[in-house]
């Protein structure tokens, strides 16, 4: 069948919109009403004037992110989000992943196999590292499917924490799985956009906003009331943004309201059917900076919050020494081979050291 643009716009666009979305959504989520939310420029902003463009918590830059381009500096936004929820909920998460039968062994082995084989997508999709989007986004259908892949594997990591039961045999077992017993549990606060959201009943999980609200500020009563200040209006605008994600998904060609599509790995796993067996091959005809870029970009982040999520996951599940002595082995096997292919892991790593040291 040829690829004409006829076919290119039926098949490619609404799968270049559904990126674009997700893309702009990053900054839109992490970003949003940026100025108030810090405190700034309202009644209970403190009095002291906040430099915003030399933020740090944990060493990361949360200095407010240019536009939805800056993909270094929403990914210091990102693992921002998911470790303050951590600290805050150790307890709760602590008691949520540590609760199971058996020795750890029964569970760490194939835990820590799908977390490894997720960081070996992550890097695929990140390479070549020293090219573009132009360059990468020529394979644009094997992109997608290993964005899915990346995904997918970060979840079966976090199943894999508590539950050793056979689930190979069924991509949709599994995220049924993690949708049923993780994300609907004492976990869900670890998932950040655009995870958090269940369409079906039109509510998206705990969301601390991903940033602070607290520097500057020493009064633990203004704290909180800068906490809460935008609650309801961030909650709402945050709901729309999602919406919109799945409004997208819906014009992609493999949509199927009858499938389940109660989250967004449920979601993604349609888009992977599309990219393999149904239009994947139309991005021949890929063109132009605009697209390019938002698939390129959109994929990266998403593998990036999912992974942080599983890799948080797993420290709660199994302690960070264990954790770090996985990387450890993962980053001798890189040095014989793809030297650069444990990055991503070990710089994400250099931040838990710094907050989760004692989980």
């Amino acid at each position: 069948m040829p690829h004409t643009a006829r076919r290119f716009v039926e098949q490619a666009i609404p799968v270049g919109q559904f990126f674009k979305t997700i893309s702009k959504g990053y900054y839109w989520a992490y970003e949003y009403n940026r100025g108030q939310n810090m405190g700034i420029g309202n009644s209970v902003a403190p009095n002291t004037e906040i430099d915003t463009d030399e933020l740090k918590i944990w060493d990361l830059n949360l200095a407010e992110a240019s536009s939805d381009r800056d993909v270094e500096r929403l990914k210091d936004h990102i693992i921002y989000a998911t470790l303050e929820q951590a600290v805050d909920n150790k307890g709760q998460l602590l008691g949520f992943f540590r609760n199971r039968s058996g020795s750890d062994r029964i569970y760490e082995e194939k835990a820590f196999r799908n977390l490894t084989n997720a960081w070996r997508d992550e890097y695929c999709l990140s390479a070549p590292v020293d090219a573009g989007a132009e360059e990468r986004m020529k394979t644009a259908e094997w992109r997608i499917t290993m964005c899915y892949y990346a995904l997918y594997k970060s979840a079966s990591a976090i199943i894999r924490t508590k539950d050793n039961s056979d689930l190979s045999i069924s991509h949709q077992k599994t995220l049924d799985v993690h949708s049923n017993q993780f994300m609907a549990s004492r976990a869900r606060c670890l998932y950040g956009y655009p995870f958090n959201f269940d369409p079906a009943s039109s509510q998206f999980f705990d969301f601390r906003k991903p940033f602070p609200y607290f520097l500057g500020v020493e009064d633990e009563e203004l704290k909180d009331r800068l906490r809460s200040q935008h609650e309801d209006t961030y909650a709402d605008y945050y709901k729309r943004q999602m919406e919109a994600v799945y409004s997208k998904a819906e014009n992609v060609s493999s949509w199927d309201s009858g499938r389940n599509t109660s989250t967004f790995y449920h979601v993604f796993k349609l888009l992977r059917e599309w990219a393999n067996y149904e239009h994947g091959g139309i991005f021949s005809r890929l063109y132009g900076p605009g697209y390019v870029k938002f698939l390129d970009r959109g994929m990266r982040l998403l593998a990036y919050s999912a992974i942080t999520t599983a890799e948080v996951a797993l420290i709660c599940a199994f302690g960070i020494d264990r954790f770090e002595r996985e990387l450890r082995y993962y980053g001798e096997s890189c040095e014989e081979g793809v030297s650069e292919g444990a990055a991503h892991a070990v710089d994400r790593y250099e931040v838990y050291q710094r907050t989760l040291s004692n989980f």
